[in-house]
C-alpha cells in the first residue's frame, strides 16, 4: 500500500510537471505598421458614429467607478432610471439613455461597462442574469480548489486573474473581442482603464494606447481586459501582455509633440504633459520591456475620469471646442458614478494593533479616496472654467454657448440616512445578494435624481419621466 502511495504521488508530480510546462501565456498578435483609421480607436466616439435614437448635437459621457458588485449595480440602476427619462429635442422624442456616446470603466465598473458597449438595451435584464445574480466570487473559488486546476495554478504564467478571465468569458462576454466592439458593438464605445504595474500609471484598451505597444487590440477578448482592470491586488494575479514597442514605426501624434514641444517650459500643465508623453515613450523599446503586467485599474483611476482630464492637459480649451463645434454639440453631459464605500470600522476603540487585513484594506482604499477626491475637484475646476471661458466667447462672438453639466454621483451624498448607511457598507466583492443588488439599483436612481446638477439638465431639457 505504501509503494502504491508513493507511485500515485509520483506519477502526480509527473503529470503536475507537464501541466506546469505546457501551461504558457499566449502572446496577442501584433502589427508592423500603424493605420489610424482601423481597429477600436477612440476616434469612433469622437467623430460621433452615432446609434439610433442618439441626437447629434448631445455629447454625453458615463463613467463608472471600480467597487466589484457593487459598482456594477449601483451604475445599473444609473442606466436604468437614464432609460426613463425623455425630453423633445429637435421636433422628435428621445430618451436620455440613448444619448451616452461614450462611457468609462474601472474595475468593477469595467464588467458594467464593456457589457453595455456590446449590447446595448439588450443589456436590461440580461446583466441581471448574467453577473448581478450570479455568485461569480464563488465559481472563481471554486475553480481555484479544484483538482484539475491546481496544475494550472502552479504555472509561473497562469494565475488567479487568468481564472476570472475564464470565468468572465463564461458568465458574460463568450470570447468577444475588441475587434467585435469596432464592428458590432450596439452600445456607446468604452474605454476599460488598467494599470501598469512597473511604471504605476493608466493603460486603456483602445488602439490609440496600444499603437505604442504595436499590438492588435482587435484580436484581445473583452474578458481579458475586464479581468485586467479588476485583478485588485493579493486577491487576483496581475494579467499579461506581450510588448512589440518600436517594431511598428509609431510616432508620437502631432497634437501631443505640439503640446509637448511647442509650449511654456515652465508651465505646470507643460510638465504634465511631458509626463504623459514620458509613459506613452516607455513601452517603445520590446527589449528593455517585453511583457507588461496590469492590475486592477482603480490603483491609479478609480473613476474612469484621468483619461478626460488628460485630454484637457494635453490640449486647449480651444482644441477640444473645435472639435465639438465641428459635430455641431451645444451640449456636453458628463455623469460620474461613484461606488466608493465608507465601511465601519472599530479599530479606533482598541489599543490592539489592526489585523493584516484591515491594514491591507486601508494600504489600498486610502490613496484611492485621496485621488478620487482630486480628481472629482479638479474636473469641477474644468467645468467651471469651460463655462466662464463659453461666456466670454459668447460675449465676443456671439452665438450660443456649448453647455457643460458636469454630474457627480457618490453614495455618501444619498438624502435616504438609512439607505446610505448601509449601502456605505456593502463590501467590495463579486457577489452580492439579491435584495442588496435591488437597493443598489434604487441607489442609483435615486442619486441621479436628487442631484442638482441633474436638476438643472432635467430643466434645460424639458426631461419627464416616463413611469411606465
Amino acid at each position: 500500500m505504501h509503494r502504491s502511495f508513493k507511485l500515485l504521488a509520483a506519477l502526480l508530480l509527473v503529470l503536475l510537471l507537464q501541466a506546469c510546462a505546457s501551461v504558457q501565456y499566449q502572446p496577442l498578435a501584433t502589427i508592423d505598421r500603424i493605420a489610424p483609421q482601423e481597429g477600436y480607436r477612440l476616434r469612433q466616439a469622437i467623430t460621433r458614429q452615432q446609434l439610433p435614437g442618439n441626437a447629434d448635437d448631445i455629447f454625453m459621457v458615463v463613467m463608472f467607478s471600480g467597487g466589484g458588485s457593487r459598482a456594477a449595480a449601483l451604475g445599473y440602476g444609473v442606466l436604468d432610471e437614464l432609460r426613463r427619462q425623455q425630453f423633445e429635442w429637435n421636433g422628435k422624442t428621445h430618451r436620455l439613455f440613448d444619448q451616452v456616446d461614450l462611457t468609462f470603466g474601472v474595475s468593477g465598473g469595467s464588467i458594467l461597462s464593456a457589457y453595455y458597449a456590446l449590447h446595448g438595451e439588450d443589456m436590461f435584464g440580461d446583466f441581471e442574469r448574467d453577473f448581478l445574480k450570479q455568485n461569480l466570487q464563488g465559481n472563481i473559488a471554486r475553480k481555484a480548489f479544484t483538482i484539475t486546476n491546481w496544475s494550472r495554478l502552479t504555472s509561473p504564467q497562469f494565475g488567479r486573474g487568468d481564472l476570472l478571465e475564464e470565468q468572465l468569458n463564461l458568465a458574460l462576454f463568450r470570447h468577444a473581442t475588441f475587434g467585435d466592439l469596432a464592428h458590432r458593438r450596439k452600445g456607446p464605445f468604452t474605454v476599460i482603464g488598467s494599470t501598469d504595474m512597473a511604471s504605476g500609471t493608466r493603460l486603456d484598451f483602445t488602439q490609440e494606447a496600444f499603437d505604442p505597444l504595436c499590438l492588435d487590440l482587435s484580436a484581445l477578448p473583452l474578458a481579458r481586459a475586464v479581468a485586467a482592470s479588476s485583478a485588485v491586488p493579493l486577491v487576483f494575479s496581475p494579467l499579461t501582455l506581450n510588448n512589440n514597442g518600436g517594431h511598428c514605426g509609431y510616432a508620437v501624434p502631432g497634437e501631443m509633440e505640439q503640446a509637448v514641444f511647442y509650449a511654456d517650459p515652465n508651465a505646470l500643465q507643460t510638465t504634465t504633459r511631458r509626463e504623459l508623453l514620458d509613459n506613452v515613450l516607455s513601452y517603445g523599446n520590446r527589449e528593455k520591456r517585453p511583457y507588461i503586467h496590469l492590475l486592477d485599474g482603480g490603483l491609479v483611476d478609480n473613476l474612469g475620469m484621468r483619461s478626460l482630464l488628460d485630454m484637457t492637459q494635453l490640449y486647449s480649451n480651444k482644441q477640444l471646442y473645435d472639435q465639438f463645434t465641428v459635430h455641431n454639440t451645444r451640449k456636453i453631459v458628463v455623469i460620474n458614478v461613484n461606488a466608493q464605500n465608507r465601511m465601519d470600522t472599530t479599530i479606533d476603540r482598541s489599543a490592539d494593533v489592526p489585523r493584516l487585513r484591515e491594514v491591507v484594506q486601508a494600504l489600498i482604499n486610502i490613496p484611492i479616496d485621496r485621488n478620487s477626491q482630486e480628481s472629482v475637484r479638479q474636473f469641477r475646476r474644468l467645468a467651471d472654467n469651460w463655462r466662464k471661458d463659453e461666456e466670454r466667447r459668447v460675449q465676443l462672438q456671439g452665438g450660443e454657448p456649448i453647455e457643460l453639466y458636469f454630474i457627480s454621483l457618490t453614495l455618501k451624498d444619498l438624502a435616504d440616512s438609512a439607505l446610505r448607511e448601509e449601502m456605505l457598507n456593502v463590501p467590495t466583492s463579486l457577489y452580492l445578494p439579491g435584495p442588496t443588488v435591488e437597493k443598489l439599483k434604487r441607489a442609483g436612481a435615486d442619486l441621479l435624481n436628487q442631484s442638482e446638477e441633474f436638476g438643472q439638465l432635467r430643466k434645460a431639457l424639458g426631461l419627464r419621466r416616463d413611469e411606465r
